[in-house]
């Protein structure tokens, strides 16, 4: 009888794919909350950053849904049987979505360095920021294309990989290495100009109370999202020479993952409120 359940016959993939629906399902309320906050807050609807960490909210809702359709696999593993294209799609979606975050926050610091340093508006888009959301979305879309059509994504066990077995996934997990260390690396040094600038306008009142607040929320907010993503990128990459690779390993770096868009949404509560 076993045999003829419609769920997960390993226990162990089977509670796994509970707590990855779980998780993913509970911040799907605080981001409609949190979007519809920063769409009718005047303040922070003509925010040109608040505009990029909205679209970074966006990437995260969708990236739990998709862990969300994740966990259901896991469930009901007849899933990837009988649909598996669409899985695999699944999948390719999620990791573009995370692509994605890593570009967004790239151009959220640059914008913050123009704002700090050459008299940026905070309410106006320059031309070089439309060029970089322009070629970052056109990357950002041909890697996902590319993925849905050659299936280079797959869920191996309770975690997503690229299908090395599959032309130019290699190629694929390379050119991610490529966008996400130097991207980071530009945010970190970023911040670190940024956190000199508020320093110094603060010494000699330069800014408003409101204004120095808004500054250091964004700054905080995009640090420690940085420096998760570091940790969270060195770990996916390195796990298979530092741990045992198990279900268990597994799934931690992929709840890891999941707690990406937790994270992203307490601190922007917290740093708003």
């Amino acid at each position: 009888m076993a045999q003829d359940s419609v769920f997960n016959s390993d226990k162990e993939l089977l509670v796994i794919g509970i707590v990855y629906t779980i998780l993913s399902a509970i911040v799907f309320p605080v981001y409609v909350l949190i979007i519809h906050a920063l769409h009718s807050r005047h303040d922070l609807r003509e925010n040109i950053s608040y505009k990029l960490i909205n679209l970074l909210n966006y990437c995260d809702v969708s990236q739990a849904f998709c862990h969300f359709l994740t966990g259901l696999f896991l469930i009901f593993p007849f899933f990837t049987v009988k649909i598996e294209f669409f899985v695999r799609i699944v999948g390719c979606t999620a990791n573009t979505l995370w692509l994605a975050t890593f570009v967004i926050i790239a151009i959220l610091s640059c914008t913050r360095i123009g704002i700090a340093f050459f008299k940026t508006k905070p309410t106006k888009w320059t031309i070089w920021m439309i060029i970089s959301l322009t070629i970052g979305g056109i990357y950002i879309f041909i890697v996902w294309v590319v993925g849905c059509i050659t299936q280079n994504f797959q869920l191996a066990g309770p975690s997503w990989s690229y299908d090395i077995k599959v032309k130019y996934a290699g190629l694929f997990a390379d050119l991610e290495l490529v966008l996400c260390f130097p991207t980071l690396m530009l945010s970190f040094c970023s911040y670190i100009l940024i956190i000199y600038s508020i320093y110094s306008k603060r010494r000699i009142s330069r800014v408003s109370t409101s204004s120095l607040r808004t500054e250091v929320g964004i700054l905080v907010q995009a640090t420690i999202l940085t420096t998760y993503m570091a940790i969270l990128i060195t770990l996916w990459h390195n796990a298979e020479s530092w741990f045992k690779m198990t279900n268990f390993t597994l799934a931690s770096l992929n709840c890891m993952w999941i707690l990406f868009s937790h994270l992203n949404s307490i601190l922007l509560i917290a740093t708003n409120k």
